[in-house]
């Protein structure tokens, strides 16, 4: 009898690479909305105010009626490659938000994005769309992302994760583990939603990636390494960072909306674009 009930428990708990829908809802709505830390539908005029705005110029983030996942407004987000004519060699158009709280761990995200084919469809070059960076300590240095998404050459979506089982003391300094995991072609000209789940260790095998594309689970990684030695774990970037500063286009744009940031048990549901509307796809 208790070798019959462990084996329940044990095929009710589990969760394998090969799922793809997204997981139950097992909380009400109520405890759901508790568990939201951040939320941004850019239904005001102004950008809410934990993001951290890091545009090249004050235009490079609009919020606007011209395409919306919900709602009336999404956020435009450009980049111009005449940003790296020698004036000005900055290579990001990104919000932020900050880092985790001291001895926090894990969170989940939600978001939505837009890319026009107009300006991001066939680049030769390599482009980041949403990132998770590392905060340094003090009196040491940051490297590369822990975790990156990115449109790359012949417009495959692309995830790396990274981990560090050891102090960064110099700048761009190699991760002692990367793993790359391949998210299928980009989509372009649809709204495509986004549920992330990272639980950071990176120095025993708890960590936790979770990757939801539209509902499917297109990444389980469960038991790894991944994150840095930092006191601060890593925070949310979301944008253009166009790191060889070159681009077929003069301009490229991304479109954000239903932004959203939970704590550890926030879960599914709870970060999950189109909440109150899981209908509005709609573009102008």
């Amino acid at each position: 009898m208790l070798t019959t009930v462990f084996s329940l428990l044990v095929n009710l708990t589990s969760c394998t690479p090969i799922d793809t829908a997204a997981p139950p809802e097992t909380h009400s709505a109520a405890r759901e909305e508790a568990s939201i830390l951040f939320k941004d539908n850019f239904e005001n005029d102004n950008i809410a105010s934990f993001w951290r705005p890091n545009f090249w110029t004050p235009t490079a983030g609009l919020i606007t009626k011209e395409i919306k996942r919900s709602g009336k407004k999404s956020l435009r987000i450009s980049w111009m490659l005449s940003q790296v004519d020698g004036t000005n060699k900055m290579k990001h158009s990104e919000l932020s938000s900050k880092p985790l709280d001291n001895g926090e761990t894990e969170r989940w995200y939600g978001y939505s994005s837009y890319m026009p084919s107009s300006s991001m469809a066939d680049d030769d070059q390599t482009v980041i769309v949403t990132q998770w960076h590392g905060q340094p300590d003090p009196g040491f240095e940051d490297t590369v992302p822990p975790v990156a998404i990115s449109v790359e050459p012949g417009n495959k979506l692309q995830l790396v994760y990274r981990a560090m089982n050891k102090p960064i003391v110099r700048s761009m300094q190699g991760p002692t583990s990367q793993v790359y995991k391949d998210l299928g072609a980009a989509i372009f000209d649809k709204w495509v939603d986004y549920v992330v789940h990272i639980k950071w260790d990176p120095i025993g095998y708890k960590g936790i990636l979770q990757v939801w594309q539209n509902g499917e689970l297109k990444i389980n990684e469960q038991g790894i390494q991944i994150g840095y030695m930092q006191e601060l774990k890593p925070f949310w970037k979301a944008g253009l960072y166009c790191w060889t500063g070159k681009s077929k286009y003069a301009e490229k744009v991304i479109y954000y909306d239903e932004m959203r940031i939970g704590n550890a048990i926030a879960g599914y549901d709870a970060v999950k674009p189109g909440r109150d509307d899981n209908s509005a796809r709609t573009h102008d």
